[in-house]
């Protein structure tokens, strides 16, 4: 009796185990979320909301069920954000004759999209595909600033986008983060692929980092997921306040080492970003935000 009743035990864990297996791999990578974060930034012209939306590690090639890009711009589409940014990871040993036809839907988006390449762009691993990629983007009418910088405007705000190489390609490929800017009140994103950049004490400070690549841990068990990964070095996911500036994390969409997601499902995450003016107190190497009334 006894025996039976281990057995019974020990095959409830196993259907148990198959389930959550079977969520992970055909469930969960399938599930689309949309967040909205409040995120106040300083700069030059008039005060008010620009809304950015983010998407970034989609991870096409070897993995049949990661999330299909037309579903995700139907989904940016309806969210009607002023511009999109895209913190790199376009690709997961995707074949270069592929990039034209996995891209195309990019081309279908409403508002501006502003990218730059991730370390499995770069050739880390893998092959470098940045010149074919960037040709497959700049075709859809995608802004690759790897590196580069933009200005973006709506009602009267602006928004510089800077756009930084990849961390691994800078430690490991011998390259420049190629960031250098004129210093003036326009209010700056740094977009960057890799947030453990936020670490290093040779960029400066900034008003607002915005990178992927921690897949917000995609298998995402508390207390395991941060023990055994990168994940959580410099931020899982999510906004915070670093030493350096303002740096948000976005989850992405795809899937690398495992085709499974689990706690952590694809996502869009949208920056309402609070643009105010400011100034620099003296001493201080950071902006403060002022709330000032127009005069």
């Amino acid at each position: 009796m006894v025996r039976r009743g281990t057995h019974r035990i020990l095959a409830s864990f196993f259907l148990l185990g198959l389930t959550v297996l079977a969520y992970a791999r055909f469930v969960e990578p399938r599930i689309l979320l949309v967040k909205s974060h409040e995120v106040e930034i300083c700069g030059n012209g008039l005060p008010g909301t620009v809304k950015a939306a983010v998407v970034a590690d989609f991870h096409y090639g070897i993995f049949p069920n990661a999330m299909p890009l037309e579903r995700i711009v139907s989904r940016l589409n309806r969210l009607n954000p002023d511009l999109v940014l895209i913190p790199g990871d376009f690709t997961y040993h995707l074949d270069e004759q592929k990039f034209d036809k996995t891209f195309a839907s990019l081309g279908a988006l409403d508002a501006p999209a502003y990218a730059v390449m991730g370390n499995h762009d770069v050739g880390f691993p893998g092959d470098d595909v940045t010149k074919p990629l960037t040709e497959a983007l700049d075709a859809v009418g995608v802004a690759v600033l790897n590196p580069g910088d933009a200005v973006f405007s709506a009602r009267g705000k602006f928004l510089r986008i800077a756009g930084m190489r990849d961390l691994w390609a800078v430690d490991f490929g011998g390259q420049d983060f190629g960031h250098e800017l004129s210093r003036d009140n326009m209010a700056t994103i740094y977009l960057q692929h890799n947030p453990d950049t936020a670490k290093r004490h040779d960029i400066g400070t900034f008003d607002l980092m915005v990178s992927g690549h921690t897949h917000g841990g995609q298998i995402y068990i508390p207390g395991l997921t941060c023990a055994v990964t990168f994940a959580c070095d410099t931020l899982r996911y999510g906004y915070a306040d670093s030493p350096a500036g303002k740096l948000f994390v976005t989850g992405g969409t795809g899937m690398v080492g495992l085709p499974l997601r689990f706690g952590m499902p694809p996502r869009i995450d949208v920056l309402n970003l609070k643009v105010n003016r400011c100034r620099v107190e003296a001493g201080n190497a950071f902006r403060n935000m002022l709330n000032r009334d127009d005069d």
